[in-house]
């Protein structure tokens, strides 16, 4: 009966570690908090109990318990979310007697190729595979703990023990097994290949990886996309990975199967692979689940690559802190792991990773440093920084301004006219150019943006506890922006004598508007900065429930808007 399927498979699954995949979870009093996978937030209200074995968001109101769970984060039915926590958990589920294996279950498939599989990289069959891997460095004892097996080089050995299992050639194809022959009937994928398992994070069999080990042949071929696997939401090994992901809070990702492999045999078991495809955004939600760093290690000839540059951006862009491993160049991580001293030259290299913009400014440095390369160079790094929160680039600004030619205050104002389609010289050449007419053009900034500004420049204290990013996100007025991100970079001796030298009279004009601001709230109670930074904050925040209220109006509002909506609604009434 399936209601005692579900009772099985409550009384074998945690939902704390069903949860724990997908959400980074703490202890707070008997439960456990973290951020809700339902909607965004930036302080935890995601509750799990484990005492009662279900969730709630005090956000979003979101509950229920481990099935509520999978089939909300998953988008699966009942039936399949049955399936997979059943899987997971080892229960066997009640079937209908006469009941056929119906081709929605391709994980059982899957399963019984993986252990046929196994089972001839120790058979007769598998001399050939044996001899490799003792080439390459690994014993029995290390291919099952990877799930290597072989694949007979045979049209027909996999597909003639499956239809012996009860399945249909149709499955086998739909599993991305078999191939379709040109007069009929079916053949099998892999031949003559050892074979590397793909799973999910659940541990599931989806897909399989095969290299050649002798003869001529495309190196490795892979499964195909279909019904239960997809490159770009997988990597390989994180099932196994996932837990050393957790505890050392950073992931390591690598190009090759063999890559994954020699690192985890090395001790680096957070270690993954991407499956041989771009970089995606599934792939960062996986890997944020249980860290926030990611390493990233190809050899040196991919990891300068504009492609390889844009995912790993990707993956900086949705939250995670790349690093970059640099490993000798001819190298992959196999090879230098494989390599006498190996071991020690990793561990340096990773010691020594540098940040992803950093990387990047490595990699265009040659275009840099010749005039008719430069734009180009230019403009590939700020692509990829535009994609990022100025908190991320804060840290190496000094750098990235002083490699492209900048003053720090110009860097940011390069950026920021890059993010709004401008080129950067075009930009700067507008700058040095009209600086007093667009003054006289624009209207006067706010005054309490200009109070902002008086305020930074005087106060050091200030200056020094505010984060450029902090202040933005208080600004509307862009030259305003400028002015502030110069004097979080600069000092302001430096500044003046700047601004002077080359008749930009705006700043000082700007700033002096908010000294005579800040005048008028010498006789308030409060501090002149807590109020300035209050009123930005409380009119940030009217003009979003603006936003949100027209939304809802036009009905294009979502649920996780109409929460934010709600909350900002009863924080400005407090303040009030």
């Amino acid at each position: 009966m399936q209601n005692d399927d579900v009772k099985r498979i409550k009384e074998r699954l945690d939902i704390l570690e069903v949860i724990g995949d997908r959400v980074r979870l703490h202890r707070a009093g008997r439960g456990y908090l973290g951020l809700c996978p339902f909607h965004d937030e930036k302080t935890p209200s995601f509750h799990v109990s484990q005492e009662r074995q279900n969730y709630h968001c005090f956000g979003c109101g979101r509950g229920g318990d481990v099935f509520t769970f999978v089939m909300e984060t998953e988008g699966l039915e009942f039936r399949q979310a049955l399936e997979l926590l059943a899987d997971r958990a080892g229960v066997a589920l009640t079937r209908p007697e006469g009941r056929r294996r119906t081709s929605g279950n391709l994980y059982e498939v899957m399963d019984l190729a993986e252990k046929f599989f196994r089972s001839l990289l120790t058979a007769p069959e598998g001399t050939a595979v044996r001899a490799y891997l003792t080439r390459r460095g690994l014993s029995l004892d290390d291919a099952a703990r990877f799930g290597l097996g072989w694949s007979a080089n045979s049209w027909d050995s996999l597909s003639r023990h499956l239809r012996g299992a009860g399945v249909t050639d149709r499955e086998a194809l739909d599993a991305g097994l078999v191939l379709e022959g040109q007069r009929g009937g079916v053949y099998d994928r892999f031949r003559g290949r050892m074979t590397f398992p793909i799973r999910d994070v659940a541990g599931r069999v989806i897909a399989f990886g095969g290299r050649l080990v002798d003869g001529e042949g495309a190196k490795y071929i892979n499964s195909p996309e279909g019904a239960i696997y997809s490159k770009r939401r997988n990597l390989y090994l994180l099932h196994e990975a996932r837990g050393s992901i957790r505890e050392r809070g950073r992931s390591i990702l690598v190009e090759g199967y063999m890559d994954a492999i020699r690192l985890h045999l090395n001790g680096y078991t957070e270690t993954v692979a991407s499956l041989g495809t771009s970089l995606t955004e599934e792939q960062a939600r996986l890997l944020k689940r249980f860290g926030d760093r990611c390493y990233i290690c190809y050899d040196s000839d991919t990891a300068g690559q504009e492609a390889t540059l844009r995912g790993m951006y990707t993956l900086q862009g949705l939250g995670l802190d790349v690093q970059v491993i640099s490993i000798p160049t001819g190298k992959d991580p196999d090879d230098l792991l494989s390599s006498p001293d190996g071991r020690a030259t990793f561990e340096r290299a990773l010691e020594e990773a540098r940040p992803l913009v950093l990387q990047h400014l490595a990699a265009v440095q040659p275009l840099l440093e010749r005039p008719e390369t430069r734009r180009a160079g230019v403009e590939s790094l700020f692509g990829g920084l535009a994609q990022l929160q100025p908190s991320t680039i804060a840290p190496n600004a000094p750098q990235l301004a002083g490699a492209l030619g900048f003053y720090p205050h110009e860097f940011w104002r390069e950026l920021e006219a890059f993010r709004r389609g401008r080129r950067p010289e075009e930009r700067r050449g507008a700058a040095e150019g009209g600086n007093e007419n667009a003054a006289h053009e624009n209207p006067d900034p706010e005054p309490l943006e200009a109070a902002l500004c008086a305020l930074l420049w005087r106060g050091e204290d200030y200056r020094c506890s505010s984060r450029p990013e902090d202040m933005l996100e208080l600004l509307s007025d862009e030259r305003v922006k400028e002015v502030v991100l110069a004097i979080l970079m600069e000092s302001t001796a430096t500044l003046e004598a700047r601004w002077l030298s080359i008749g930009d009279r705006f700043p000082l004009a700007l700033i002096a508007r908010g000294d005579a601001f800040c005048d008028e709230l010498e006789h308030s109670d409060s501090e002149p900065w807590a109020v300035v930074c209050s009123g930005l904050r409380r009119r940030r925040d009217e003009s979003r429930l603006r936003f949100l209220d027209a939304k809802m109006k036009r009905r294009e509002a979502t649920l996780e808007e109409l929460a934010e909506m709600q909350r900002l609604a009863a924080e400005l009434k407090r303040r009030r």
